[in-house]
């Protein structure tokens, strides 16, 4: 009895955070490549990518400094880094994911990172932290 009135107020405060304080970052899922125009199938080069339409995904989305990022995070030293706090249920969107994208700026899907670009912690009340740096900087 004691355990369903705790799992209850979790699931409530959670559910109070993402929904007051929440954005939406943008993902999108694996595309294919076709042969464009300028296909040349002997140097294996000429594709051209189609994207998938995004999925939205609500998050609690925080900038990281670099300064925090060598603090918290041992090894890591780029800035350009956001805080991603996800649901169990969406985590596996952003496991399969080819680009995630927030407020216009590319960041690093799960798997291309490469030298420690995604790290995952599970965190209480089934939520997921994210650390997701930018594309290119």
């Amino acid at each position: 009895m004691r355990g369903d009135i705790f799992r209850n107020h979790h699931k409530r405060f959670v559910d109070t955070v993402f929904s007051d304080f929440a954005q939406t970052i943008w993902v999108y899922l694996k595309s294919s490549n076709t042969k464009g125009s300028t296909y040349d199938p002997y140097r294996d080069v000429g594709y051209t990518r189609t994207s998938q339409s995004p999925l939205p995904v609500d998050a609690y989305i925080r900038q990281l400094t670099s300064n925090s990022l060598i603090v918290r995070e041992l090894g890591l030293t780029q800035s350009g880094a956001i805080e991603v706090v996800v649901k169990e249920q969406d985590m596996n969107l952003l496991k399969i994911c080819d680009k995630v994208i927030y407020n216009s700026v590319e960041y690093s899907p799960f798997n291309n990172a490469l030298g420690n670009r995604v790290q995952i912690t599970e965190i209480p009340f089934k939520c997921y932290r994210i650390i997701l740096f930018r594309v290119g900087k």
